[in-house]
């Protein structure tokens, strides 16, 4: 060995040693996490189960929340220490969290999330398995109840036996392997995502955490057919429920009666500001005589997180065709500079290159006051065909994500939509 081959290897080494004696621990692990729904003047509290994975990845780490086939990736991790720092940027939002134990196989701290003006504080914990990356660990008891694969039918009611304001009813789907199940929600305004979890010889009991929701069901098997129990979908709101089977869904009609328009032979006025600030209108040239998909969202929205691929896919395959899209964001306050930034996050994310404009805030009636010929708008995302005489021809609420298993077919209904538009003179 040469005496600058010598001496290199000697850096290396001091290098390396000097990385053993930093007392960093190797964090990578498919951590069993927890995190506590809080919520300021309200004493119910509840934890929700949720896996987050944690992987090395080139000199640095990546990281996701996993409820069982969902995973949202988390914008950045940073190491520093015995600290992990994991930012969701898209919902402004980071996980602090620090070794709890001498060898570091338990993590402890908060997630942050910023609300517009307010912050949003939920303690986590988490542990880790002997072996990293390990499946977690089936109940050893088997399950009792019957097979839960299906479709179902939830009735909400208040603890008090009232009804629930607005969407007191829901269709919702179960897919069960062994003890595992997965499933969701999914009310006119958008399903939960995807809820997943366990049976034993209690019931079922499913969660899910994806930097919005805080979830949480528990379930009683009554029969094949019948489940009773608790739904959690935000400290103070624990709701009873009862789930009944019930016929696949057919179709999309409830959704496309719910939100109207005021008078559908009259062209929709819509407006909002563009990254610089400038006033874009239903007017400006790049609309007249085309197809326009208006697409009501928020960078919040978990639901138009979820077809923000679809419409950018849509543009893709159409705009030469005579498609435009746009974009109606509304955000929890009215902050600009905090707003663009966030639609700036969400643009990027999705790789989205039609317009997205400021259109307003989620303040109740915001919609309403920048869209008046909307009648019962009630859900974000809320997507609006427009004819090339700029009228409406198709109001579609909310949105079927991947837990539906509706996704693929909503995605056709869409095509279909756009390409009869496209085909009228």
């Amino acid at each position: 060995m040469t005496g600058h081959a010598l001496l290199a290897s000697i850096l290396l080494l001091a290098t390396f040693l000097q990385g053993q004696n930093t007392g960093a621990p190797q964090l990578a692990c498919r951590w069993q996490a927890e995190i506590t729904a809080t919520r300021d003047g309200v004493e119910e509290r509840y934890p929700v189960p949720f896996v987050l994975q944690v992987e090395a990845s080139g000199e640095g780490l990546r990281a996701a929340l996993v409820n069982g086939s969902s995973r949202v990736e988390f914008s950045s991790v940073l190491q520093q220490g015995r600290e992990l720092t994991l930012r969701l940027d898209q919902y402004d939002a980071a996980m602090t969290l620090h070794c709890a134990s001498e060898r570091c196989e338990k993590l402890g701290g908060e997630y942050v999330r910023h609300k517009g003006n307010m912050e949003a504080h939920y303690p986590v914990a988490a542990s880790c398995a002997t072996q990293p990356n390990t499946q977690p660990k089936e109940p050893s008891a088997a399950p009792t109840s019957p097979e839960l694969t299906g479709s179902w039918h939830f009735d909400f009611t208040h603890p008090d036996g009232s009804k629930p304001e607005s969407e007191a009813e829901a269709p919702g789907s179960f897919v069960q392997q062994g003890h595992h199940v997965e499933g969701t929600i999914a009310p006119i305004s958008g399903d939960y995502g995807m809820l997943s979890g366990n049976m034993d010889q209690g019931g079922v009991h499913l969660s899910r955490f994806d930097g919005v929701h805080l979830l949480r069901m528990d379930g009683r098997v009554v029969s094949e057919s019948r489940i009773e129990g608790v739904f959690h979908e935000r400290a103070g709101t624990a709701l009873n429920f009862v789930a009944t089977r019930t016929a696949t869904a057919e179709g999309f009609a409830e959704a496309e009666r719910t939100t109207t328009v005021a008078d559908a032979g009259e062209p929709l006025h819509f407006h909002g500001t563009d990254a610089e600030g400038k006033e874009v209108k239903e007017t400006d040239p790049r609309f007249h005589g085309k197809v326009v998909l208006i697409d009501i969202f928020g960078t919040w929205c978990p639901n138009c997180h979820d077809e923000a691929p679809l419409l950018a896919s849509l543009y893709e395959q159409y705009h030469a065709k005579g498609l435009e899209i746009v974009g109606l964001d509304y955000e929890y306050v009215n902050d600009p500079e905090r707003s663009r930034r966030l639609i700036s996050v969400y643009r990027k994310k999705h790789n989205i290159t039609f317009p997205l404009l400021l259109a307003g805030t989620t303040d109740s009636g915001d919609v309403e006051k920048s869209l008046p010929q909307l009648r019962h708008f009630g859900a974000f995302p809320t997507t609006i065909f427009l004819d090339r005489h700029g009228c409406v021809h198709l109001i579609h609420t909310g949105f079927s994500g991947p837990a539906t298993g509706r996704l693929d077919e909503l995605k056709e209904h869409f095509r279909q939509t756009v390409e009869k538009l496209l085909a009228e003179p």
